[in-house]
């Protein structure tokens, strides 16, 4: 048997491979070089476009919104202990380790005339949005209070089951979309911030709505009860949810050419070691993906019985909004000014982590007073100074995500987006346990009894309010910090990333050209306008 050496080894998992960018002759791109350069530079995304990448991403976030609710819909609405949600989410966390391979590995293969995720995007919608609307819609479908009820725990299993068997199909194409929609940075970013404002907008949606009938219902105004409120946002989601998403797949082309014959199954499962910024990224999630802060919506907590709700929390939210808008204004000049994305980024985050210690301890003194403006006054102070970094902090960290999809392409002529995911999904199987552990043991620490209902001061505990509001502002502290490491070590910067970037577009037009009767007419049509321009 041929003795296998560390060079041997060093070679298979973490050199170059031989369909890479990275690997071709400098004569044979530089045959495309001035393509590769406009390909790189050049706008092509459409305003049309752009919006209708915000409004997918809207209608996503009024699901994420209604979610950000849901174990507070199992334990109120539904009546089911979150002991019970706890063990149901375990087992389809099981499922998920069969159901998820064979799912992102069918994405990662997938090479058609329309692309690699739209396909999947015109197809999953429907089915995945209904069974949100089905699961949200249970308690008025089903009624009754009993606690525990059989019928109910059978209910959310079986829903959560099948939402599970969509849901990765489903998410990994829609988060890859706009990377493959246009090459050149300028194109992403924009891309990106739209998303970013029209999720968190979305999801703030949900928020308010729900935030002030649960007010309105506590004070006697009107009589909606619960089930209702969570059936109509259940339905509303679904149908902007399939609309927008679906929208999408019509109307947003792909334009990065990817390579036409994906790799063997076998070589594909370790190009995550060839790309060494990635496994960074992966350890740290891994350090991490224990953590938990409680499990539960303690922003809802927070705004319901610490503020009061409705009327009392419009204005603590206002000065947030007049920030959040504001930070558009400082992408460019941060970016003029520091220049490295990486830099940029260990900032913002670093304002995070020194925003959220104030913001944190701000609560833990004012919260002996008993006075919602008081404690109301830090929040409005600390949530505004966190969102005076969004802008820039979306635009360039969601760039530098995908400036790593992009170095495993240049490395190995693949995007296996699908089998990285399902590796960071794996480690949050394997410590889906700790998880769950530390979330029971936050929820007991609190002292947070889920079984009252969220008026104010319900509770009735000084203690049991300063670690909810702790929990709200800082809970995630310390995985933030540890993801950042890897930013430390992040060279692909300057002079080395546009060379990657000539070399890996230069390695696109090749295909393109190799392939220009595979192509889709739009792709066509690009191609075309660019060799055109070149000659110019």
């Amino acid at each position: 048997m041929a003795k296998i050496t560390k060079d041997a080894l060093v070679n298979r998992f973490f050199k170059a491979d031989e369909y890479s960018a990275a690997t071709l002759s400098d004569d044979l791109l530089k045959k495309y070089e001035s393509l590769a350069v406009d390909v790189y530079s050049t706008r092509q995304v459409s305003v049309s476009e752009i919006a209708w990448m915000a409004i997918q991403k809207f209608s996503r976030s009024l699901k994420v919104g209604i979610d950000h609710y849901q174990n507070m819909y199992f334990t109120k609405v539904l009546k089911i202990d979150l002991t019970y949600i706890t063990v149901i989410k375990a087992l389809i966390s099981v499922y998920d380790t069969l159901n998820n391979p064979l799912m992102g590995i069918a994405y990662d293969r997938t090479r058609t005339r329309w692309g690699k995720a739209r396909p999947y995007v015109l197809a999953t919608p429907l089915p995945f949005f209904l069974l949100t609307a089905i699961l949200y819609s249970g308690a008025l479908i089903m009624g009754g209070n009993t606690v525990n009820d059989p019928k109910k725990i059978i209910f959310v299993f079986i829903t959560l089951f099948l939402q599970e068997t969509f849901s990765t199909i489903f998410n990994i194409p829609t988060d890859n979309y706009p990377t493959l929609q246009s090459p050149c940075p300028a194109d992403r970013i924009a891309v990106s911030l739209a998303q970013s404002y029209a999720g968190a907008y979305g999801g703030d949606i949900v928020s308010v709505v729900y935030i002030s009938l649960m007010s309105i219902n506590n004070i006697g105004g009107i009589e909606i009860s619960q089930p209702v409120m969570f059936t109509v946002m259940g339905l509303v989601t679904a149908f902007f949810g399939t609309i927008g998403t679906m929208g999408v797949a019509l109307k947003c082309p792909e334009r990065v050419l990817l390579q036409p014959k994906p790799a063997p199954l076998t070589k594909t499962m370790f190009y995550v070691l060839k790309n060494k910024y990635a496994m960074r990224n992966v350890v740290a999630n891994f350090i991490t993906s224990w953590w938990s802060n409680g499990g539960y919506s303690w922003d809802v907590i927070t705004q319901l019985e610490i503020f009061g709700g409705g009327l009392n929390i419009a204005p603590l939210y206002g000065f947030y909004h007049i920030c959040n808008v504001l930070s558009m204004t400082f992408i460019k000049p941060i970016r003029d000014k520091i220049k490295s994305y990486r830099n940029i980024v260990i900032i913002l985050r670093a304002w995070d982590f020194i925003v959220e210690i104030i913001w944190a301890v701000g609560g833990w003194i004012t919260m002996p007073m008993k006075k919602w403006w008081v404690s109301g006054i830090w929040f409005c102070i600390g949530y505004g100074l966190n969102g005076l970094n969004n802008a820039p902090a979306t635009a360039f960290e969601g760039e530098i995500a995908r400036e790593i999809n992009d170095y495993t392409e240049y490395l190995t002529g693949e995007r296996p987006d699908g089998t990285f995911g399902l590796l960071t999904d794996y480690i949050n199987k394997l410590t889906q346990p700790l998880n769950t552990l530390m979330a029971l043991f936050i929820l007991k620490w609190t002292g947070y009894d889920t079984t009252i209902d969220s008026t104010y001061w319900a509770q009735d505990s000084v203690d049991v309010y300063r670690k909810v509001f702790a929990l709200y502002a800082a809970g995630n502290m310390v995985p933030h910090l540890v993801r950042t490491i890897p930013l430390f070590f992040y060279d692909l910067d300057g002079q080395k990333k546009l060379d990657m970037y000539k070399a890996l577009n230069e390695r696109r037009m090749l295909i393109a050209k190799e392939n220009q009767g595979k192509l889709s007419e739009d792709m066509s049509q690009l191609i075309g306008i660019l060799s055109e321009d070149s000659k110019k």
